[in-house]
C-alpha cells in the first residue's frame, strides 16, 4: 500500500462510517462506523486502514427539527382514532458528538470503535387527557458503544476499485434512565441509550477516478428488544458520494508527504428507512419510514496526519408514518488524524 498508484487510489478513497447511517428517522440521528480520513463525509468507502495504522478523531452531528406548535400538538393527541394514534412528541433538537479510534490489522482489515454522547432537547408531549403540553425537558446522556470491522475482499491491480465488508454491533451500554421535568421516566427512544444488542452488516464500494472519486454504502442493522421490552426497528441506509478534489489528483488520504489537493468538495445522498418500533409486541404507529438527504460538504487536509470536515445536509424525502417531527436541516463535523 505504499506505490504512488495505490496512495493516490486511497487518496480518492475513503469512509466517514456511521453507527446506523448517517440519516434521522423522527428525533434520532445515526452515524455510521466512522473513519473519515478522505473524501466522503458520511458514505462509508470500501478502502481500509493499511496495516499498523491508527485513525481517530470526533465526529459531531446536530439536527434542527421543524417543530409543531402547542396547539397543533393537542390537536394530534385529542383527534387521534387510537391512544397509540395520539402518542405523539416534539424534539427542538437532536446533538451527538462522538469519540472514534479504529487499527489495521492488515491491509485488507481494519477494527473500530466508536463512543457517543447524545443530547436531545426540548421534548414535548401532550398530557394523558390532551389538555395541556408537558414540557418534559432534554434527555442527555452517554449512548451506546458501538464495534465495528471492515474488511477488504477485492481491489483491482490499479488500485482504482475497492470493495469491502462491514460489520458492526451496537452494545447496550448507553444510560436508559432519564428522567422528564416531571419526575417520571422519558421513553425508550428518547434515552441516549437503547438497552439492546444490534448487530449491523453492509457492503461498501469506492472508485477512484483522478481528481473524482466515487463511493457508496449499504448497511442494514437489525434491532433487538432493550428496555422496557422496546424494539426500536430495523434499519437499512444506503449513501452515494461524489468528490472531486481541486487542483490535482486526490491527495493521499493517509497523509503523505504529497500535498497537491488539500481541499475536497463532496455531494452526498443518504437514505435511510425504519422498520415500526414495537413495545411489548405493540407497534408504535409514529415510527419508522424513510428518509433521505442531500449533503454538500468540504474536506480540508491541512497538515501530514490531521484533516476537518463540515457537511450540511437537508431533507428531500420524508416519508414517515404517523406524527413524528420532521428534520429541518443537518450538520456533520469531523476532525481526524491518523498515527
Amino acid at each position: 500500500m505504499n506505490t504512488p498508484g495505490k496512495l493516490l487510489a486511497i487518496l480518492a478513497a475513503m469512509s466517514a462510517l456511521a453507527t446506523h447511517n448517517s440519516i434521522v428517522l423522527a428525533d434520532h440521528g445515526s452515524l455510521g462506523f466512522g473513519i473519515g480520513t478522505a473524501s466522503p463525509i458520511i458514505t462509508q468507502t470500501g478502502v481500509t486502514l493499511p496495516k499498523n495504522m491508527w485513525a481517530g478523531g470526533i465526529i459531531t452531528q446536530f439536527i434542527n427539527f421543524d417543530s409543531i406548535s402547542n396547539s397543533q400538538l393537542l390537536a394530534l393527541k385529542n383527534n387521534a382514532q387510537t391512544d397509540a394514534d395520539g402518542d405523539v412528541h416534539d424534539v427542538g433538537t437532536f446533538l451527538q458528538p462522538s469519540i472514534f479510534a479504529a487499527y489495521g490489522i492488515s491491509d485488507d482489515l481494519t477494527l473500530g470503535l466508536r463512543i457517543p454522547y447524545v443530547l436531545r432537547s426540548n421534548v414535548r408531549s401532550p398530557d394523558e387527557d390532551g389538555g395541556e403540553i408537558l414540557k418534559q425537558g432534554d434527555s442527555n446522556g452517554f449512548g451506546d458503544v458501538s464495534f465495528f470491522g471492515q474488511y477488504r475482499f477485492y481491489h483491482s491491480d490499479n488500485n482504482l476499485n475497492h470493495a469491502s465488508l462491514v460489520v458492526g454491533l451496537k452494545t447496550p451500554t448507553g444510560q436508559t434512565g432519564e428522567n422528564t421535568k416531571q419526575g417520571d421516566n422519558f421513553e425508550t427512544h428518547h434515552q441516549p441509550g437503547g438497552g439492546a444488542w444490534s448487530p449491523s452488516f453492509g457492503l461498501s464500494f469506492t472508485r477512484a477516478m483522478g481528481q473524482f472519486s466515487f463511493d457508496t454504502s449499504v448497511l442494514y442493522t437489525a434491532s433487538t428488544t432493550g428496555t422496557r421490552e422496546v424494539d426500536l426497528g430495523d434499519l437499512f441506509g444506503y449513501n452515494f458520494a461524489l468528490s472531486y478534489a481541486f487542483g490535482a489528483p486526490a491527495r493521499n488520504n493517509f497523509f503523505s508527504s504529497s500535498n497537491n489537493a488539500p481541499w475536497t468538495a463532496v455531494l452526498e445522498l443518504n437514505g435511510e428507512w425504519q422498520d415500526y418500533e414495537t413495545a411489548t409486541g405493540q407497534i408504535d404507529p409514529n415510527s419508522g419510514g424513510h428518509t433521505m438527504f442531500i449533503s454538500p460538504g468540504i474536506r480540508y487536509s491541512g497538515g501530514n496526519n490531521w484533516n476537518t470536515a463540515l457537511s450540511i445536509g437537508a431533507p428531500i424525502l420524508t416519508d414517515t408514518n404517523g406524527y413524528q417531527t420532521d428534520p429541518d436541516y443537518r450538520i456533520t463535523y469531523r476532525f481526524v488524524t491518523t498515527f
